[in-house]
């Protein structure tokens, strides 16, 4: 490759890793090319978007709130603390970000017939008007933030980024569920793997397993650390996918001991 070609192959995180590897050449810098990269890139994302909406006189967080009202269909209403749960957001700052929705006529809160202590978000048919306008101009401009990367590209990124995700998402009550098991991301395992003083290994973390279910039947405790299926590494839930009925061996580590276990999942 060619100085020149190197060069436009580069972006600012590589300069940053290069400077770590030679200030402190020890240092396992390699989640910087990911993490940093995220960070930059939703910078990027994040500007390019909001010129979007300010041609609308909207903030990015304005439209979030329309697209989750148009969303869910007709009659396009939600209670506002389901909206708060569904931004993300306290219940002061969505207060505000309505109060401005609603001056401009594309929001009204109402009362909520079930409950009169609550009240409920409705899209108006100017919010409607307003959304249909934007959402062409927004995904346009989604699609050519895009551009570097080919369709196929950006599908093994998107699978990348949801299995990402998904272990931020599936954790706690949300936590995944399979075969009469409980399991915790491999994220959340090697946290609390590390407080008790257990090696540091990806993998998934049992944390309640049902009686008389395929999981009890293998033998699998609460605590067992899930690595792999066969020989492969687990990480998510989609590595354990197997074919309907057949078995499934499964690698484990109980406390750091090794154990094998094979599972009906029939």
């Amino acid at each position: 490759m060619s100085r020149s070609e190197e060069t436009a192959s580069r972006d600012s995180v590589d300069a940053v890793i290069d400077q770590w590897a030679r200030e402190r050449p020890d240092l396992p810098v390699a989640p910087v090319g990911v993490v940093t990269r995220l960070a930059r890139v939703r910078t990027h994302l994040d500007a390019a978007l909001a010129e979007v909406f300010a041609g609308f006189d909207l903030t990015p967080a304005d439209f979030q709130a329309l697209v989750t009202l148009r969303r869910i269909g007709s009659p396009y209403r939600m209670g506002q603390a389901r909206l708060m749960d569904a931004l993300g957001l306290t219940s002061g700052t969505v207060s505000v970000r309505l109060a401005r929705l609603e001056q401009r006529g594309v929001v009204v809160r109402e009362p909520d017939p079930a409950d009169k202590r609550s009240s409920t978000v409705r899209l108006t048919d100017k919010g409607l008007e307003l959304f249909d306008r934007i959402a062409p101009l927004h995904l346009t401009s989604e699609d050519r933030l895009l551009s570097a990367l080919t369709p196929d590209e950006q599908t093994q990124l998107a699978n990348l980024l949801r299995k990402l995700l998904a272990s931020f998402e599936h954790t706690g009550p949300q936590a995944a569920r399979m075969w009469g098991m409980t399991l915790e991301p491999a994220r959340t395992a090697r946290l609390r793997r590390a407080a008790v003083g257990l090696s540091d290994r990806p993998g998934l973390l049992v944390t309640h397993v049902a009686a008389d279910s395929p999981a009890h039947r293998a033998g699998i405790k609460c605590g067992d650390l899930i690595t792999h299926r066969t020989t492969r590494p687990v990480r998510t839930t989609e590595d354990l996918t197997a074919p309907d009925g057949q078995p499934v061996a499964l690698r484990l580590l109980r406390g750091d001991r090794r154990v094998e276990a094979t599972l009906f999942a029939s």
